[in-house]
């Protein structure tokens, strides 16, 4: 039992043809040519293995051979891949020996020299079991844990048929993490390789590969063909982790990883049998890894390892299984050969044509390859271009050719002020790749296009097409293909993908018929690439690409609002900060008091703010004059942009908690933002070494995301600045608190569809404060209008003469001191105090007090005066009447006077006197 299984399977076939030869057959007696060995497993302690040792079955142990004793053999003997551990057996004068040594793998096997495989040949992912130190296993986001099995969260699994492994059927769900660990002890150095594609969203899902926790693969979202990746491990222990990860939104493609095949090699020093290559591949002897059979070669079904070629006049693809997959060869058209040509000659401007078959080369009998051509003349220039007679060139720079394809004649002119020159390269013609251009063999040449797919692509997991470019301006791409179907498409196997920087654009359209397509390109390298995937076939047939040094110029553009030409007019170029073009023709500064918005257009400084020096924003003014009051606020300035104890300054401002919520406030230039408020969020809350949380337990730390873990929201970068005007009714008993300044801020970040972010910061004018953070609070619920309240001295204004009253001490020897003291908030100091000659003993105010209530005295006595008097002379009046009547006539006793004269009446004789009933004045007579 201890025997490996090799040396089991071979001496159980030893006694069943022992067992053939008993029942009839006479034998050969056995000699020292029929001893085979078999090794036992290697002891930990002793590092040693037991060797056994036994005929081979085609033989008779007539006793005349003696088998050697079982003995032991290091299991330290080292072999390299591509052999394995054999025993060589001697005999020298009827001594039997034995010899261990290193053999190469025979022709179809390979070795991995002392490892193992996880593969799925024949299925073997669904089949045969994993190894015991590998598992599976997948968690999710649920508040701030990562949860074990969270959020429907699917771990690797088998695909379908078990001959791949992926990462699981998680599309649609999202924050989750996918993870397969294997690990290894490897006795010796070795290696780890691994099959895999995967496609993700872009940037965001993806897979990567950890050594012990050391990223190896780096966030990968799009391989969409097979690619093998090996790195080296040193002896000892390590981890082996795939992961997939998946952020809180979006899906792309098949939306997971796949691994193919996983070797290890070095956890042993040596294989004791080598392994039979997998099916649709063969090896060379000594061969370390299989490879595919090649075309026009399929590998049997019943012999692993062997690829035999396909029956006369059918065609195979690499990698074929079976002779099935050797096809008949169509009959040779028109269509499988195109034209080729030489170099051009210059002197003569002529090249030769003549035709190749288009490879691969599938079609027999049928047409033959037409005769070539000498002399023909040379390829045309693309337009925008002219021959000099060394080749085609393009006009100078900010120098367009305002001709056709083919020019052969120099007319180039300059571009105008305010346009530039787009110079565009033009792909039409593939009669060879053109300069950075590479196919991974699955697109072809033939002419005036290059095709992938159909007939001659058959079987192939991808076709990719790439090509690099360097960008000088803003550009496009620009692409024109025809597709072709070819049997019934499957919309999930038969897809074209156009891919800029490894982000796919989106899926082209494989509807039979020509199509044309373009995206912008921002300045800069940037390299593309076509995949097509599936049978269907397409046809490129022009690339050009927009904005790139090298290529030609048919046409001037309009530089846009914001730049202005360069002086050679190549290009647009940005203006400066603090200039504005409104109409691409010139960059030139604002007006004073106005700022460059976008260097598109100038826009007045907002209240408050000013700009003298050309900038593209508006400062604080240095004093701000309000409706009733001056205020200096170059120290409010410095206050808001210097931190108090509690609170911490970095590059995007002063960073406070308010709630569960942080915000930075930079209210000046000095820091590394445009933003004067921002909300700093986390992004990614498993940024790379946080613990994971699973079941409630802790496991190691673990690479989870790559994004940077916080992004700063602009919350306004645009400041307006009122006053606050003082309520004194506000005051009461603290004469050091009121008003104080609004500032408004603006263009922040898109905060919904219909709103952005913008702040109103309320600055309390108090004395008392210094430290203006530590009074900080919000107003409201802090949505996508942020408001905060906090105090400052600095936001109290300018103190003027009327804001002190004086206040005198008491009189001593003639004299009093005086003193000035605020009766509101403000900054700055009142009149100086002094002394001066005493008044009384009562200061100006207490005597100005005591006149004013003199004079009302004197008022109210002069007023009871008149009053009594006039009440006075009434009522002697009326005595003097009354002594009249009641003592009789006397013409002496009374002047009498009338008491009212009628001036509108001429005769005074008939006058009225008083109320006692005498009229007339001559003849009074008293009534009886």
């Amino acid at each position: 039992r201890d025997i490996n299984t090799s040396a089991t399977k071979d001496m159980a076939a030893n006694l069943v043809l022992a067992s053939v030869a008993l029942l009839g057959a006479a034998a050969r007696p056995c000699g020292h040519r029929d001893i085979r060995t078999g090794f036992g497993q290697c002891n930990e302690e002793t590092e040693s293995r037991p060797i056994y040792y036994y005929f081979r079955g085609n033989c008779t142990d007539d006793g005349s051979t003696q088998l050697p004793e079982p003995t032991l053999l290091s299991c330290t003997i080292d072999c390299q891949p591509g052999t394995f551990l054999n025993m060589n057996v001697t005999n020298s004068n009827g001594h039997i020996a034995t010899h261990p040594h290193c053999e190469e793998c025979g022709a179809g096997d390979f070795s991995l020299g002392g490892g193992y495989a996880v593969t799925g040949e024949r299925g073997g992912f669904l089949t045969e079991n994993w190894p015991k130190a590998m598992r599976a296993w997948c968690i999710g986001r649920r508040g701030n844990h990562w949860v074990l099995n969270a959020n429907d969260c699917r771990p690797w699994s088998p695909g379908p048929n078990g001959t791949i492994i992926t990462s699981g059927d998680n599309k649609g769900r999202h924050q989750i993490l996918s993870a397969l660990s294997l690990v290894v002890v490897l006795k010796k150095d070795g290696y780890v390789s691994f099959r895999y594609q995967v496609e993700a969203e872009p940037g965001k899902d993806g897979l990567e590969f950890t050594i012990n926790s050391v990223i190896k693969l780096r966030f990968q979202s799009n391989q969409p063909t097979w690619q093998k990746l090996t790195f080296p491990l040193k002896a000892g222990s390590h981890v082996l982790e795939w992961f997939y990860l998946k952020n809180q939104d979006g899906d792309y493609g098949t939306d997971r990883a796949e691994l193919e095949i996983i070797e290890v090699s070095g956890t042993e020093f040596a294989e004791l049998e080598c392994s039979k290559c997998p099916k649709g591949t063969s090896s060379v002897p000594g061969s370390a890894a299989c490879v595919s059979c090649g075309a026009d070669h399929y590998a049997s079904e019943a012999h692993y390892g062997s690829c035999k070629p396909c029956p006369n006049n059918t065609y195979s693809f690499p990698g074929a299984v079976g002779i099935d997959q050797c096809r008949t060869r169509p009959i040779c058209a028109e269509v499988d050969y195109s034209k080729n040509f030489t170099d051009c000659n210059r002197a003569s401007m002529t090249r030769d044509m003549y035709y190749n078959w288009t490879l691969p080369h599938i079609c027999w009998q049928g047409v033959h390859l037409p005769p070539g051509q000498a002399g023909v003349g040379c390829e045309p220039c693309q337009p925008g271009m002219y021959d000099d007679g060394t080749g085609c060139v393009p006009c100078g720079a900010g120098h367009y050719l305002p001709a056709t394809s083919g020019s052969q004649s120099l007319s180039c002119e300059r571009c105008p002020e305010g346009k530039e020159a787009v110079e565009e390269v033009y792909y039409e013609y593939w009669y060879r790749w053109p300069k950075d251009f590479v196919s991974n063999g699955g697109w072809v040449l033939h002419e005036d296009y290059t095709f992938a797919g159909g007939e001659q692509q058959e079987n192939r997991t991808a076709a990719q097409l790439t090509h690099t470019a360097f960008f000088r301006q803003d550009g496009a791409v620009n692409f024109t293909y025809q597709a072709l179907t070819v049997g019934r498409t499957d919309p999930d196997k038969d897809l074209f993908d156009f891919f800029m920087d490894g982000v796919p654009m989106g899926r082209m359209d494989i509807r039979s018929g020509y199509h044309t397509v373009q995206f912008p390109v921002s300045a800069g390298t940037h390299t593309f690439m076509w995949n097509l995937r599936g049978t269907n076939k397409v046809l490129l047939h022009r690339v050009i690409v927009i904005g790139v040094d090298g290529g030609g110029a048919t046409t001037c553009a309009d530089c846009p609002a914001g730049t202005e030409s360069t002086s050679d007019r190549a290009a647009c170029q940005a203006c400066a900060p603090g200039l504005v073009s409104e109409n691409g023709m010139d960059c030139h500064p604002c007006s004073k008091d106005h700022y460059a918005m976008g260097a598109k257009a100038c826009m007045p400084c907002p209240e408050g703010t000013e700009n003298s020096e050309g900038k593209s924003y508006c400062s604080p003014v240095k004093v701000l004059s309000g409706k009733e009051r001056k205020y200096n606020l170059t120290n409010l300035v410095t206050a808001f942009n210097n931190p108090g104890p509690k609170h911490t300054k970095t590059s995007q401002g002063i960073e406070i908690q308010i709630g569960q919520r942080s915000f930075a406030f930079a209210l000046s230039r000095g820091f590394d933002t445009p933003a004067l408020v921002s909300e700093k969020k986390v992004s990614n809350p498993d940024a790379a070494g946080v613990e994971i949380h699973v079941n409630q337990q802790y496991v190691e730390n673990q690479t989870c995301m790559i994004e940077t873990k916080y992004t700063y929201k602009n919350a306004g970068e645009e400041m307006k600045i009122e006053e606050i005007p003082l309520d004194t009714k506000d005051l009461g008993a603290n004469p050091s608190k009121g008003g104080g300044l609004l500032l408004t801020l603006s263009r922040g970040d898109t905060c919904n569809v219909t709103e952005e972010y913008s702040t109103q910061v309320l600055v309390v004018c108090d004395l008392d404060v210094e430290d203006m953070y530590s009074t900080i609070d919000s107003n409201g619920d802090l949505s996508c209008s942020l408001a905060f309240t906090m105090s400052s001295r600095h936001a109290c204004p300018i103190c003027t003469e009327k804001d002190f009253e004086k206040s005198l001490s008491s009189c001593k020897n003639g004299k009093q001191s005086y003193s000035y003291y605020k009766t509101v908030p403000c900054i700055g100091e009142g009149p100086s105090d002094g002394e001066q000659n005493c008044n009384g003993g009562y200061s100006p105010t207490v005597i100005g007090l005591m006149s004013a209530a003199m004079a009302v005295v004197v008022l109210i006595a002069g007023g009871l005066g008149y009053y009594f008097y006039r009440l006075r002379k009434k009522y002697n009046d009326v005595h003097s009447k009354y002594v009249i009547l009641r003592d009789g006539y006397d013409k002496n006793a009374f002047n009498l006077v009338p008491n009212h004269i009628d001036d509108d009446k001429e005769d005074d004789s008939k006058q009225e006197f008083d109320q006692v009933g005498h009229t007339g004045v001559n003849t009074l007579e008293p009534e009886v």
